[in-house]
Parts: C-alpha cells; structure tokens; sequence
C-alpha cells in the first residue's frame, strides 16, 4: 500500500471520528418536544449536525477509492481505529467516562490493527 494510500486512510478515519464527535454536539442541542418537522428543521438549521453528516460522507468517497485499490479484508479492519479515536475525542471533549472494559476493548481493536497493517 503506497503512502498516498495510507495518508487517504487516515484521513478518513479521522473524519469519520471527529464527524460522530460533531453529530453529537449537535444532537444534544436539539429539542425533541415538538413535532418531527420541527426536529428535522432543528437538525437542517444545526451547523454542527451539517459539519457531522458531511464529515461522515468525505470518507465514504476515500473509502469508495481505496475499495478500488485494496483489498476489503485489509481495509476494512483498519478502518476500526474509528472507534479507538472516538472514544478519545469523547473523553476529551466531551468529558465522557470511558469505563476500563472499553479502554481493554480500544486495546484490542489497536492490536487487532497492527496485526493486520503488518500482514
């Protein structure tokens, strides 16, 4: 996998992580006591549900152009670290209390990866 690839996979893993990181900001600040076409104007006029949604489809692009390129059995699982990246970003900024059998499972995804990448 040359590194132009590499650079396009972590880029859409970072999106994707801080584009959930988005989505959440933005969720919360919604207010679900009207009707559904309220809702939805809420989420239309939110910039940060936009910047989340659009942050999720960029790597699907990046994604379709790796598919093309590498194999699905490689890309995929390395396309995990979302959900160690997540986590952080929920931790950091969110102050979000990540209980020690998710760290043990962020462990695992991480050796799961580079067991992968070194294949």
């Amino acid at each position: 996998m040359t590194i132009i690839y590499w650079w396009l996979l972590l880029i859409g893993i970072l999106m994707s992580a801080i584009g959930g990181f988005f989505l959440k900001v933005g969720a919360v600040q919604i207010m679900y006591d009207g009707g559904i076409f309220e809702v939805i104007s809420q989420v239309l006029c939110n910039w940060k549900i936009i910047l989340g949604v659009l942050m999720y489809v960029i790597p699907v692009v990046i994604w379709i152009f790796l598919l093309k390129k590498i194999e699905l059995s490689f890309l995929q699982p390395l396309f995990s670290m979302v959900y160690v990246i997540t986590p952080v970003l929920a931790s950091i900024f969110l102050h979000e209390n990540i209980a020690t059998g998710r760290w043990l499972g962020i462990l695992l995804i991480i050796v799961g990866v580079i067991v992968i990448a070194r294949n």
